[in-house]
């Protein structure tokens, strides 16, 4: 018995709806509609999958029909053929290698004797090969080949993330390779729930009024007229920081009290690892928003769990001041080419890089009124495409706070105080948000919707403590 007759076959057991399903679930008509006519199969540990395992139970608990929730769980995942997600999973992964190693659909079409637009149909999930074992054999054989120069060999086992992999023995390399293809790498339970607690530490004992006594302290806002004028354009990592340090210093010089636009997917690499600048960049940041000006931020989230929660930890005296409005985009653009899009009310700074080769990156930085509008009503058209990755609320006395637990006081909320944290409990609104409250230095609340960070924050929260 496939999935969708056996979800079918739990509705008549349990005499429910779909219907039900959805409500108890949070999950959309349309998508529980496709797994009940097999069109589609949520992936085992997905959240999906949860959710489809959480509501029947709850259902059953509802009626009071003895079914156990590890009973429902073995049945429907014995229900999934493993290669529905195996393949999910070589979608991904083998996305992320083209887009590493530059490897055209055209090529690997002539190397795997298919047709360039099957493989397409393949890539947007729309076909699959009729023997997927056979074509991930192929394929990394085809990876293998073309990863003949040191360059390329580093690429590929940095991927891979193993120090022991040496491509000594092409034989074992290969079903390193295969095995990558067809696994959840990046999703490591252990590296994502230390990621969570360290974010959570930090947050527990941030003080941002500590923090700008400390280091604002140190640092001179200029005064001085703004020199840059009309244009420049910069090139690689070291022009990037240059290009990013003139457009914060130009903005923060400014007397325009337009809002601020950040848009970056750019590599976390060189730039990221220099930490005295990261942190500058902070700092000016947090700076220009005690100006009153406030940001509007597109965050990258199409990354490793992990280095996101990392890159918010480096980010949190920004969402302290609470003059930030985050976004993230439900599809994410292209990695093919990664630019960056930094817009306020007197410069623009606009860039564009090849993945793989952070020294093709290029930054036009510009204060020409007519480049600065363009670049403006470029980024209203962006956040009309991004979704809310969370809400922040200063203080318990806002009055969009109030409204907003006004809102939501007919939800079922569950608040948990846990165990080793004094100054941070958390509101779970199951499956649709988590709220974590700050209650001093200064008090604040973050409310996030972005399935992959709540979800990974739920269910820090619901684990016993050590």
């Amino acid at each position: 018995m496939n999935f969708s007759n056996e979800l079918n076959n739990y509705i008549e057991i349990l005499h429910c709806t779909s219907k039900d399903i959805c409500d108890i679930s949070g999950l959309s008509p349309a998508l529980v509609s496709r797994y009940l006519n097999g069109k589609r199969t949520p992936r085992i540990g997905s959240t999906y999958f949860d959710k489809i395992v959480d509501a029947l139970y709850q259902i059953a608990t509802n009626k009071k029909i003895n079914v156990s929730k590890e009973s429902i769980y073995k049945k429907l995942v014995s229900s999934i053929d493993i290669n529905e997600f195996t393949f999910d999973y070589f979608i991904k992964n083998s996305t992320k290698i083209q887009n590493k190693l530059n490897i055209s659909t055209v090529e690997l079409s002539k190397a795997l004797g298919y047709d360039s637009s099957f493989l397409s149909r393949i890539k947007n999930k729309e076909r699959r090969p009729s023997d997927l074992d056979s074509f991930v054999e192929n394929y990394a054989d085809y990876v293998i080949n073309i990863c003949q120069s040191n360059e390329k060999k580093k690429i590929l086992i940095d991927l891979l993330e193993s120090d022991k992999v040496k491509m000594r023995n092409p034989k074992d390399f290969k079903q390193d390779l295969i095995n990558w293809l067809t696994q959840s790498n990046n999703e490591n339970y252990l590296d994502n729930s230390t990621s969570v607690l360290n974010f959570m530490n930090k947050l527990e004992s941030f003080n941002l009024n500590d923090y700008i006594s400390t280091d604002f302290s140190k640092i001179k806002v200029p005064s001085s007229p703004i020199v840059f004028k009309n244009s420049k354009t910069f090139f690689g990592t070291e022009g990037r920081k240059k290009a990013e340090a003139e457009f914060l210093r130009t903005t923060l010089l400014s007397k325009s009290k337009e809002p601020i636009f950040l848009y970056s997917n750019l590599p976390i690499t060189e730039a990221g690892k220099d930490e005295k600048f990261t942190k500058k960049v902070v700092l000016a940041t947090t700076m220009i928003l005690k100006k009153g000006l406030h940001l509007n931020m597109i965050h990258t989230v199409d990354r490793p769990l992990n280095e996101l929660i990392m890159g918010f930890e480096n980010w949190l005296p920004i969402y302290m001041t609470g003059y930030i409005s985050p976004y993230y985009f439900e599809t994410p653009p292209s990695n093919f080419f990664l630019g960056s899009h930094w817009v306020s009310g007197s410069a623009a700074l606009l860039s564009q890089s090849l993945q793989s080769n952070e020294n093709t990156s290029m930054f036009y930085l510009t204060t020409k009124k007519d480049e600065v509008k363009y670049a403006r009503d470029i980024s209203k058209y962006m956040l009309s495409k991004a979704k809310p990755l969370m809400k922040i609320f200063k203080d318990a006395n806002n009055d969009d706070f109030k409204k907003f637990l006004q809102d939501n006081k007919d939800e079922e909320l569950i608040k948990v105080q846990k165990e080793g944290f004094k100054n941070i409990n958390f509101w779970i609104n199951k499956n649709k948000w988590v709220m974590i409250n700050k209650n001093t230095n200064p008090e604040i609340h973050f409310v996030i919707y972005n399935e992959q960070l709540r979800d990974a924050i739920v269910k820090f929260v619901e684990e016993p403590s050590k």
